[in-house]
């Protein structure tokens, strides 16, 4: 497979042409001159990589709209009253939902944790998408249910990863400090070290959790997980909110990525914002994530670039204290980064997962500071064309490799089996 990008626009402002060649890109100039078996005319359009969400639960799509506006706890119990209850099948609806909203915002790329893997794997194969996927590990100190959880996290590595041309990857995701026991966790470091595998882990998200593990660990959560091992140059840690300086400083020693979901921390009212800009201090590589749709109810990385830039200028009282250049980064370069991905960049070598977004478009213009535009004017409405692997899976806002019609419409059936 051949593809010509013709006339397309950069950040910078300046125009460009992209040859695809298989998976990958071949060549970024000013005037390429080639016989493809594909073109795609990207006048009027920014070409960008794709975005790289390094933080989801996609299935949850299906309990978006569920504890709305609750506290906390009534709204993990809500949820909780109908995770008991999901089926194989509903997880397939749910994920394919998922993609569909992220293929239609501009992201080509996902990292997961949930149950039931094999069928959000499935999902994906279909779609055109790629993801870093893994079975979210939870032992509550039963070391009956460790052990089956250990298998079937393996199993689903030695099932999936590299599979759909490459497209997927698996990973070993324990969910928290507070879920799974300390054997647990020192297990699934031994693991994704086995395989080579990412490490997926929520990591001080909320103040509850640093004192919970001040209590019964005499440490705080970041060091606690650094007495086992388990901070590695593999592993993202999602959301990083509750931490001090010195966390940070471990967390970029040891090369952990962090995955900053400021949207859901906001929605479930954490209380503070990530410390964005002692993380790029001290050199930590910085990617962006949703969260599952039951936390955020979107999935539009659109979103979470503003909501991060935002809520750190206001909080910090310094509009210099987080950048749309960052934010933009982070999205793309810092997710490819993360999930050890040869992406996030339109450059000869990369994988070819790029994005075509409408420069016309009314919330898109004038053209200042295009940077700035797709930052805080931007949202997923403006993204015309996704390329993932080489291949186009969205053209003029029509995705090709799904039905979206079906999608939506046995996602909603699902989710009123779900809440019958």
């Amino acid at each position: 497979m051949s593809l010509l990008i013709k006339s397309a626009t950069l950040p910078s402002g300046k125009k460009t042409d992209i040859l695809i060649e298989g998976s990958f890109i071949s060549k970024v100039a000013p005037s390429i001159t080639a016989r493809t078996e594909e073109k795609i005319d990207a006048s009027g359009k920014i070409a960008l990589p794709g975005m790289i969400n390094t933080h989801t639960h996609a299935a949850m799509t299906l309990f978006r709209g569920v504890g709305e506006d609750a506290q906390l706890h009534d709204w993990l119990a809500a949820v909780r009253a109908l995770e008991v209850k999901v089926k194989p099948a509903q997880i397939r609806a749910g994920t394919a939902l998922a993609v569909a909203e992220m293929i239609r915002s501009g992201t080509t790329c996902f990292n997961d944790m949930y149950f039931h893997m094999d069928e959000v794997a499935a999902a994906v194969e279909e779609s055109g998408m790629r993801a870093a996927l893994g079975y979210s590990m939870v032992d509550m100190g039963d070391s009956g249910k460790r052990k089956s959880e250990l298998t079937i996290c393996e199993q689903f590595i030695k099932d999936w990863h590299g599979k759909a041309d490459g497209r997927i990857t698996a990973s070993v995701p324990p969910h928290s400090i507070y879920l799974c026991s300390k054997e647990l966790l020192i297990a699934s470091r031994e693991l994704a070290a086995k395989h080579g595998a990412l490490l997926h882990i929520h990591l001080s998200e909320t103040r509850k959790e640093v004192f919970d593990c001040l209590s019964s660990h005499k440490l705080r959560p970041a060091y606690y997980l650094d007495s086992l091992g388990l901070l590695t140059p593999r592993t993202v840690a999602a959301h990083c909110v509750w931490m001090t300086k010195e966390e940070i400083k471990l967390l970029a020693s040891r090369g952990v990525s962090a995955s900053l979901n400021p949207v859901s921390n906001m929605k479930l009212a954490g209380g503070a914002v990530a410390p964005l800009p002692e993380m790029i201090s001290a050199g930590m590589n910085i990617s962006l994530g949703t969260d599952g749709s039951a936390s955020n109810d979107s999935l539009s990385m659109f979103e979470t670039m503003k909501f991060l830039a935002l809520s750190v200028k206001n909080a910090r009282w310094d509009a210099a204290s987080a950048t749309a250049p960052q934010m933009l980064s982070a999205a793309t370069e810092g997710g490819a980064c993360a999930l050890g991905i040869n992406t996030g960049a339109l450059a000869p070598g990369k994988l070819a997962d790029i994005i075509l977004i409408d420069a016309r478009a009314a919330n898109m213009v004038p053209a200042h500071d295009i940077t700035a535009n797709l930052v805080y004017s931007a949202h997923a409405g403006n993204v015309t064309d996704s390329i993932i692997n080489g291949k186009v899976v969205m053209r003029d806002r029509k995705i090709l490799t799904l039905d979206e019609e079906k999608v939506v419409e046995r996602a909603q059936k699902e989710a009123e089996k779900l809440t019958s």
